[in-house]
């Protein structure tokens, strides 16, 4: 008598992901930033230079008023758009920044690295084209990816300090996109754009009827080189956002804002509500409060950028393998890494587990960034010095020859 066979256990099938799901591609730096707390679990002692996550205490107001608006039980839901006075007082901040009237009605709260995907949500459909000039944040192209858009990368040349030109906008133009995307000041290279050149850009962007999203992130931490936004919220198809994150040394609140045409707030408010509901009202007062002295602290966070900025940027390119730009703005330094032989993922992977130093691979800002690794200098002093020196003691045991870029 034969017996049967037992059956086998099949594993379960889980349905498939949708397509937009398989597109979710993310942010390198996070994974960097995972692979370092990895080897800080296992006793090493790590240099972040990675992410751009200020350690200067923020201004004691912000602290004093978060705390303030969670003892006295501000714990429920707060307005889809965002707070009315945090609305109202940046309102009156872009009035006087612009000599135009702003009003709270143009102005929506949310976090800036929602406010990219929001924005190409609203204004593009699958399939059509966004612009970037490059180097680009990669959440750009992060939200690009998740929303089934085409990026047209147009990259701006490490010899002219990355700056935007007209050549380039006659670029971003030619690919016809439904919407562009300029950053300045920029992330990753710290250049500040030319007025006369950007106001060139709204004019053909509005002419052409291509949607204009403008990231003043790091507006207020130019170092000596005048800033202009581009906010108008009388002209339809410009968007502005930045965030507190950066300026006042708040990355946990995750609280950013638009300025926009009124047509456009609703719509993004709207989005809030349907993803999010709203932002809680205790860091939303904290950043009002902020704002009150929002110039003075960022006077201090200048000066203090500028300085180690200044100092990181002499010894890397004393080294005589690496090169960098100086930045104009910001907190970071693009480095080109082509002298050591290693591309930017090799050079990380390896600084990371031989030297204990976290650094942000290049073509995170766009492929043809491969050469160059990201270093953010807005850390604690001492560590961003070791971490600068650590970089530099890679590359010399590398050995190589710097070839300057053409």
């Amino acid at each position: 008598m034969t017996s049967k066979a037992a059956p086998t256990s099949q594993p379960p099938q889980r349905p498939a992901f949708s397509s937009r799901g398989e597109r979710l591609i993310g942010q390198e730096m996070f994974r960097v930033m995972d692979l370092a707390q990895l080897l800080e679990r296992q006793g090493h002692r790590i240099y972040h230079l990675e992410l751009g996550n200020p350690r200067m205490a923020p201004p004691k107001e912000i602290l004093n008023a978060t705390t303030q608006a969670l003892q006295s039980g501000q714990l429920g839901y707060a307005p889809m758009a965002g707070v009315m006075e945090l609305r109202a007082a940046l309102a009156d901040r872009y009035t006087s920044l612009t000599g135009q009237g702003v009003t709270s009605a143009q102005v929506v709260i949310s976090p800036a690295n929602l406010l990219i995907h929001q924005f190409l949500d609203i204004t593009c459909n699958p399939g059509e084209r966004v612009a970037l000039f490059t180097p680009a944040f990669p959440s750009y192209w992060a939200a690009a990816a998740h929303l089934g858009l085409e990026v047209v990368p147009v990259p701006l040349p490490e010899h002219d300090g990355f700056h935007l030109s007209r050549a380039a906008i006659d670029l971003a133009l030619a690919a016809r996109p439904r919407a562009i995307i300029v950053n300045n000041a920029n992330n990753p290279t710290g250049a500040v754009y030319n007025a006369a050149i950007l106001r060139e850009l709204v004019a053909r962007c509005e002419k052409a009827g291509i949607w204009l999203l403008s990231d003043e992130t790091y507006a207020d931490l130019c170092f000596d080189h005048a800033f202009s936004t581009l906010a108008s919220p009388q002209t339809g198809h410009v968007v502005v956002m930045s965030s507190f994150s950066k300026v006042l040394s708040v990355p946990g609140f995750r609280t950013g804002y638009a300025v926009a045409h009124e047509s456009v707030i609703t719509k993004i408010a709207l989005s809030n509500s349907t993803l999010y509901s709203c932002l809680p009202a205790f860091t939303q007062r904290g950043c009002l409060a902020g704002l009150s002295v929002l110039d003075r602290y960022a006077e201090t966070v200048r000066a203090h950028g500028s300085r180690l900025i200044d100092s990181c940027h002499h010894r890397i390119n004393k080294s005589g393998l690496l090169y960098c730009t100086h930045p104009q703005s910001g907190f970071y330094l693009f480095v080109d890494i082509a002298g050591t032989g290693l591309d930017d993922m090799s050079f990380c992977r390896r600084l990371l587990e031989e030297h204990h130093t976290a650094v942000t691979p290049g073509r995170c800002f766009g492929q043809d960034y491969a050469s160059f690794i990201r270093l953010a200098t807005c850390g604690d002093d001492e560590d961003v010095r070791e971490g600068v020196s650590r970089t530099i003691a890679f590359t010399q045991k590398l050995g190589g020859c710097r070839v300057q870029a053409a």
